[in-house]
């Protein structure tokens, strides 16, 4: 018979808080080293216009995709999502911007409409192509290279675009309708 049950506390604690800690850190010293090294980048940012920027965001997106289908190490992990967090925001925003300077203001609804669509079935189709290719080849690590398609092809597509003239439709449109340019 049980004569008595003893709870003992776990033998692992949290480490949140010191995981918070190594995590400001880190935006500590990335402030600080943005701070330095602001100048450095001026050219550089004035040569990569919006476009450059999202092309260069695919391309370390390809990379990531690569280095994933080699990955062998914790750390490598962890490498690879930080550069991801380097291009994910600035890409998502440099691309809707891009997008809305095509818009005519009038029609912003419908575009961003027709995007936000396009967005759901891109969160279908990139992991279904995923997984057609891990079933196909039956792993998920050249399953991840699958993934470069679909960089490449936003890539060229990307570079198919007349931006210039597809603002100044917008923009013509906007004044058509009376509207100020945005």
């Amino acid at each position: 018979a049980i004569s008595k049950i003893e709870v003992l506390a776990p033998a692992r604690q949290s480490s949140l808080p010191t995981i918070a800690l190594i995590i400001l850190g880190f935006e500590i010293v990335a402030l600080a080293l943005a701070g330095l090294l602001r100048s450095r980048f001026v050219g550089l940012s004035n040569w990569l216009d919006t476009r450059r920027s999202i092309l260069l965001s695919l391309l370390v997106y390809s990379i990531v995709a690569c280095w994933g289908f080699v990955l062998d190490a914790t750390l490598e992990f962890w490498m690879l999502a930080l550069m991801v967090a380097m291009v994910q925001g600035g890409s998502q925003a440099l691309s809707r911007s891009l997008y809305a300077s095509l818009c005519p203001t009038a029609k912003s609804g419908e575009f961003f409409g027709f995007y936000a669509i396009m967005e759901k079935f891109a969160s279908i189709v990139g992991p279904l192509i995923f997984a057609f290719a891990g079933i196909a080849l039956g792993s998920s690590r050249p399953a991840i290279l699958s993934l470069i398609l679909l960089f490449a092809l936003g890539g060229y597509l990307l570079s198919r675009v007349d931006i210039n003239e597809g603002q100044r439709v917008a923009l013509e449109e906007d004044a058509q309708h009376g509207i100020a340019s945005h």
